[in-house]
C-alpha cells in the first residue's frame, strides 16, 4: 500500500519491492521530486529524466534512462514515445509513475493510463496561473494530482493538498 495522508493506494506486491519511476526534467521538477526522498527512498526507485547539467549531476549513481522533453507540436514523437514509456513500464515491472513535470511525463501517464499503472502527478510550487498543457494531461490521466498551494485544489477534482515540499 502507498500511504498518502488519508488516502492508501493498494499495489499487488510486497512493500519492499514496489517499483516506483520517478519522470522529471529540471530546475524545479526536479527539486519537487527530490523532496520526496524521504517517501520514495523507502521502495525500489529508477528515474526517467531529461538530459541536463541538473539533472545529470544530481542523478549520479542512479537508474536513469535519459529522455528528451516532447512538445505538443510533435504528435508522432508523442505517439513513439508512448509505445516506449509502455514498453518500459512492462519490462520494469513498474508499480507507481511520480512526476512533477512537462513533456516528458505525459507519454508515461499515458502508457500508466493504458496498461493500468498508478501515476501520480505532483503539481510544482510556482505554477499559480494555472496549469499548462503537460500539467492537464497527466493529472487527467493520473490517479492522484498532489497540490503544493491550497488555491490549486479548485483546479483539481482528485487532489490532495501538502504545502509546500521544500
Amino acid at each position: 500500500m502507498f500511504d498518502v495522508g488519508r488516502r492508501c493506494y493498494v499495489a499487488a506486491v510486497p512493500q519492499g519491492e514496489r517499483r516506483i519511476l520517478l519522470v522529471s526534467s529540471s530546475g524545479g521538477v526536479l527539486l519537487d521530486l527530490l523532496a520526496l526522498r524521504p517517501w520514495w527512498s523507502r521502495y525500489d526507485t529508477a528515474w526517467v529524466a531529461v538530459p541536463a547539467p541538473d539533472t545529470r549531476e544530481v542523478l549520479t549513481g542512479q537508474r536513469v534512462t535519459w529522455a528528451g522533453e516532447l512538445k505538443p507540436s510533435q504528435p508522432f514523437a508523442l505517439a513513439r514515445a508512448v509505445l516506449a514509456a509502455r514498453a518500459h513500464l512492462r519490462r520494469d515491472r513498474i508499480d507507481l509513475v511520480v512526476s512533477a513535470g512537462t513533456g516528458v511525463a505525459v507519454p508515461y501517464f499515458l502508457a500508466a493510463r493504458l496498461t493500468g499503472v498508478t501515476a501520480w502527478w505532483v503539481e510544482t510550487l510556482n505554477v499559480l496561473a494555472g496549469a499548462g498543457i503537460a500539467a492537464r494531461i497527466c493529472a487527467r490521466a493520473g490517479h492522484l494530482v498532489v497540490v503544493q498551494h491550497s488555491a490549486m485544489l479548485g483546479d483539481y477534482p482528485r487532489a490532495l493538498f501538502v504545502g509546500e515540499l521544500y
